[in-house]
């Protein structure tokens, strides 16, 4: 039985604890910023192209984390694991460690942690919400019945984490599902055997009565080997490494990103970008089994959305004299108006703040706006413009029919006897 003692509910407090997500130690944070860009523009969706851009208040602000990250608050973020580059990468991370958390506790329980490849056969001419419709419906059957919980007793399988891919290659469309197993205790190789041959053959048969096939040749199980093994498997899709991969294809084919790197300068790149997207709209990256998480007593997933929005508003402290806005975790480091923030949007510098945030702090980014001259003239008293003088004060007129007053000031000290 799983043990029932705490393992980090916190999931801010987990994080700590592991390695900090690519997107603070890579260079490809403009290169997804672009992709979010053409993405946008290639679906003409409104969303996406407001996300990490549109504001959603007078201002926005810059945050850095305690670990040197940086993340802005105040403007709209999509939330799509799918469709963004940006938030995909963010949703990954913040999965990984999820993931990472269950996988860890199950293992400090005595269990272990069996990672799965679960496919079928494809062609190119078929299309992608056909063949993900299948994989996923396949899941779902092999998950009911009696004959599942056999399989789970007879194997000692206690809890499942299913996740969803897909990449394009010569023969088309290759949705896939990554699975977790996470098995009461460490099998030999005997057992792991026959567990893989059971859990295939029940596989193949939900997948022919979906009109599907399926082969062995393509079916993998291996245990893995830690917590952070298992959650690079199940929660790479958007990973940093994943989207800045070349866009030319490999073994594997390539991947949905490839695709809307290649959409630049290939018309069919980007209609296979689109087809998918309107595929995978709305669909469930990574699944829990029921249970899976409470066992731990680890927190409930939170949504995408949830995962995409960066920052905590807990336990922030203002600073009465100087309105500073600090927390233990995060410490806001700059503030931009509206006319500030339209400019930087529109030269296209937001990866380049939140690098000098990372790197120099406020210092960082005071040397940014000022090359680039993005300083708003609304606010002339604190960033005062070249030459700025403040507009002229409208002409006012007193209703003088005798022409008796010399100005509007003075029509107006008049007592009224």
């Amino acid at each position: 039985m799983p043990s029932k003692e705490p393992v980090f509910s916190d999931l801010d407090t987990y994080a700590s604890r592991v390695s900090p997500p690519d997107d603070f130690t890579d260079s490809f944070l403009q290169e997804r910023h672009s992709l979010r860009t053409r993405a946008g523009n290639l679906l003409e969706s409104e969303r996406l192209q407001g996300c990490g851009r549109k504001r959603t208040g007078p201002t926005v602000e810059m945050w850095r984390g305690c670990n040197g990250a940086t993340h802005f608050r105040g403007v709209e973020t999509c939330g799509s694991i799918w469709l963004c580059p940006v938030c995909s990468s963010k949703i990954a991370h913040k999965r990984s460690i999820e993931v990472q958390a269950l996988a860890d506790a199950h293992e400090k329980a005595g269990g272990a942690v069996y990672m799965a490849t679960f496919t079928m056969r494809h062609h190119l001419f078929n299309r992608v919400a056909d063949l993900k419709s299948t994989i996923t419906k396949a899941w779902q059957k092999m998950q009911s019945g009696a004959p599942w919980g056999r399989l789970k007793n007879e194997h000692g399988i206690s809890h499942a984490v299913r996740a969803l891919e897909v990449t394009h290659g010569g023969n088309g469309w290759h949705p896939h599902l990554h699975v977790l197993l996470l098995t009461k205790k460490t099998l030999d190789d005997t057992e792991m055997e026959l567990m893989k041959l059971d859990l295939f053959e029940r596989w193949a048969a939900k997948i022919k009565s979906l009109k599907g096939t399926t082969e062995i040749g393509a079916f993998d199980l291996r245990k893995a080997s830690s917590g952070i093994e298992a959650a690079s498997y199940i929660a790479k899709w958007g990973a940093g490494h994943e989207i800045a991969k070349g866009a030319g294809k490999s073994a594997s084919g390539r991947s949905v990103w490839d695709l809307l790197k290649a959409s630049e300068f290939d018309p069919e790149a980007g209609r296979l970008f689109k087809e998918y997207a309107e595929a995978f709209k709305g669909a469930r990256h990574l699944t829990y089994s029921k249970g899976s998480r409470e066992a731990y007593d680890l927190r409930d997933p939170e949504t995408d959305l949830e995962l995409a929005i960066e920052g905590t508003t807990g336990g922030e402290k203002t600073d009465k004299e100087t309105g500073e806005v600090t927390t233990a975790e995060t410490g806001r480091i700059w503030m931009a108006d509206s006319g500030t923030w339209n400019k930087c949007v529109k030269l296209k510098i937001i990866p380049l703040l939140l690098e000098a945030g990372r790197e120099d702090g406020s210092e960082g980014i005071e040397r940014v706006l000022e090359r680039y001259d993005c300083y708003s003239y609304f606010d002339a008293k604190e960033h005062p413009a070249p030459a700025y003088k403040p507009p002229p004060e409208p002409r006012r007129r007193a209703f003088d029919p005798a022409g008796i007053f010399t100005s509007f000031k003075s029509a107006m000290e008049v007592e009224i006897g």
